[in-house]
């Protein structure tokens, strides 16, 4: 299980990766933040539960909605 801290540091690479607002493959993502496809896929999971991204109909592609946006925007503490 990823520890609470490293899935939430992931979940900022994820976010700052995909915010060109495209269309970007899970595996691409998955190499990019450097985790396997399968954990990954957990986060992605609760990005777009929580409507930080968008999955496309096929649930191949993702991209960050306009909450994801704002997400990143936030001042650092």
């Amino acid at each position: 299980m990823l520890q609470m801290t490293t899935a939430f540091r992931i979940s900022g690479e994820i976010l700052e990766y995909i915010k060109t607002g495209g269309w970007i493959t899970v595996e691409e993502t998955s190499g990019q933040v450097g985790i396997a496809p399968e954990k990954s896929i957990k986060i992605l999971d609760f990005l777009s539960e929580f409507g930080f991204i968008e999955f496309d109909p096929d649930n191949t592609r993702i991209r960050i909605t306009e909450l994801g946006e704002r997400f990143l925007e936030l001042p650092e503490i």
